[in-house]
């Protein structure tokens, strides 16, 4: 048993290390790059988009932020985002990829008229994906509001052009 018990915890000091490199070939790529290169991340997200209404250009995710490692309830994600062709003001998507299950999930986010701080069109915002485990679907759903709101320029800040 004793020994038993050092094999697990061998192979669980081993396996952490290459967990985090296993990140690192996501880190820093376009959305459109890591559907083109990582058959995983694109699988995981075409399953948890699929059957929900988006709008064409998320098919390709060619405009976007570059991936990023993010921790969510000490579990680690990668992270990137999307936008539509007007300088990514009007529409973003958000895809949080769990590569330890090969599962996404995100936020399709309808940022408030930056001409109309009373706009509410944020409301139409849709959710896809998201775990079945409520604490989870909760933590990671507050952590990408949070993004996407600190991502939304203010109407007292418009974006230089």
């Amino acid at each position: 048993m004793k020994k038993l018990l050092c094999c697990i915890a061998l192979a669980s000091a081993l396996s952490a290390p290459a967990f985090a490199a296993s990140l690192d070939h996501y880190v820093g790529r376009q959305p459109e790059a890591l559907l083109k290169s990582q058959p995983e991340f694109a699988k995981a997200y075409r399953s948890a988009t699929k059957g929900v209404e988006l709008p064409a250009w998320s098919k390709r995710l060619a405009a976007g932020k570059l991936a990023e490692i993010v921790v969510i309830d000490a579990r680690r994600y990668i992270l990137t985002s999307a936008c539509s062709s007007r300088a990514c003001l009007d529409e973003r998507l958000y895809v949080l990829f769990d590569p330890q299950t090969n599962l996404a999930c995100g936020l399709f986010y309808l940022p408030p008229a930056s001409d109309d701080p009373g706009d509410a069109r944020t409301a139409f915002s849709r959710w896809y994906g998201l775990p079945a485990d409520k604490a989870a679907a909760k933590a990671i759903a507050t952590f990408l509001l949070e993004r996407a709101a600190n991502d939304t320029p203010s109407p007292a800040d418009p974006p230089k052009t």
